[in-house]
């Protein structure tokens, strides 16, 4: 299959909550730096009328869902594509508003995915941590499995750091926590449960003393942190139905996320072969023999391959080939070097290789769910 790739940046704030642009000059300038599409999530806040086609810029609206009665701030929800407000949906529901507005996105047509489901905040990010911690909810679509403003915010311990990374964020970003990576894998080896990346924008300016800066403009954000999904259909110029190709391929698992600032990552690839077919990330089928996965990236990068959470084949350059006959979920990472430092560059969503027999995969997965310590 033929496939059109498409960046875009996600989990973008507005005026219409919490963040300081409104949707035209976002569009605007998303349209200026060569973005194919945002979605825009603003808190609780549902503003479809903005979506639509500027210039070469698709823009999206969804909504970052949570429940503002909470004792403690938790378990914030992207949904795409519903297309219509929904933070009093499922009010009068038995079970956890988590799930409620799950449950609700889903009743919709839309999709589900977890905001920053790990956090640690320093002492001076003076923000609080916001965990996903509605684990026994069901039937979300994915994880935002790495979220910028949540890596960074980690890295705010101490004043020097503070003020050095504030300036040179670059020096700080390395890749998704380690937590949320291992809590992916384990649902992996359960059900399919695809990743986006997220800026959480907001543009917010920052106040230390006399110090006063905008550590993350939009600019920045939009060239750091992107989702590259791959379509089955090019652009059609008509905003419904290009929001359902980009809101097809997320549902398929057709994407991966690049920390674009160690380069760019169109076109990167995943796949994996059989005698007779080849597939792509997010599919899943039945193989009797070897399976050849293949990697190729853009740039020299050190490139891992995993099959349910454990690497089985690495190497530095840009491709990795390998044969295999066991059965999971398998996904490919990049990492490149700043400098001297390993730092994740692309996550791919998985491919699913089953075989007639299940039962070894679903006993390991029970396995690693019941010793995650999260």
């Amino acid at each position: 299959m033929t496939f059109y790739e498409r960046v875009g940046v996600l989990h973008i704030h507005t005026t219409y909550s919490d963040g300081t642009w409104h949707h035209r000059d976002l569009a605007r300038l998303a349209n200026k730096m060569g973005l194919d599409f945002l979605v825009i999530t603003d808190h609780n806040v549902y503003a479809g009328e903005h979506e639509g086609w500027y210039g070469d810029t698709l823009l999206l609206v969804g909504e970052e869902l949570h429940d503002p009665q909470a004792a403690a701030p938790e378990n914030h929800l992207l949904a795409f594509g519903v297309g219509e407000e929904l933070t009093l949906a499922g009010a009068d529901r038995p079970c956890s508003k988590a799930q409620a507005f799950i449950d609700a996105v889903r009743e919709r047509g839309g999709l589900a995915y977890l905001a920053h489901p790990v956090e640690h905040s320093g002492d001076y990010a003076l923000e609080p941590e916001i965990n996903w911690t509605a684990w026994d909810a069901s039937g979300y679509d994915g994880l935002e499995i790495w979220n910028y403003m949540s890596e960074f915010k980690s890295y705010l311990s101490e004043l020097g750091p503070t003020l050095l990374y504030s300036f040179f964020p670059k020096l700080a970003i390395t890749g998704p926590f380690p937590e949320t990576l291992h809590r992916w894998d384990a649902l992996l080896a359960l059900r399919r449960v695809y990743a986006i990346g997220g800026v959480d924008a907001h543009g917010t300016v920052y106040r230390l003393g006399p110090l006063r800066r905008a550590v993350f403009s939009y600019a920045h954000l939009f060239r750091a942190l992107t989702t590259h999904v791959l379509l089955e259909e090019p652009w059609s110029g008509q905003a419904a139905y290009d929001a359902a190709l980009v809101y097809n391929a997320l549902r398929k698992g057709r994407a991966f996320v690049v920390y674009e600032a160690l380069g760019q990552g169109h076109g990167f690839r995943f796949s994996a072969q059989t005698r007779n077919e080849i597939y792509a990330m997010g599919d899943e089928f039945l193989a009797t023999g070897s399976v050849r996965l293949h990697i190729r990236t853009p740039k020299s990068a050190h490139l891992r391959l995993l099959l349910n959470g454990y690497c089985i084949a690495e190497t530095q350059g840009t491709e990795l080939i390998h044969e295999s006959r066991a059965p999971g979920a398998y996904r490919a990472e990049a990492y490149r070097y700043f400098p001297f430092r390993k730092r994740m560059w692309i996550v791919s969503n998985p491919i699913f290789v089953r075989t007639p027999d299940r039962r070894r995969v679903e006993a390991a997965a029970a396995i690693r769910i019941g010793n995650m310590d999260c």
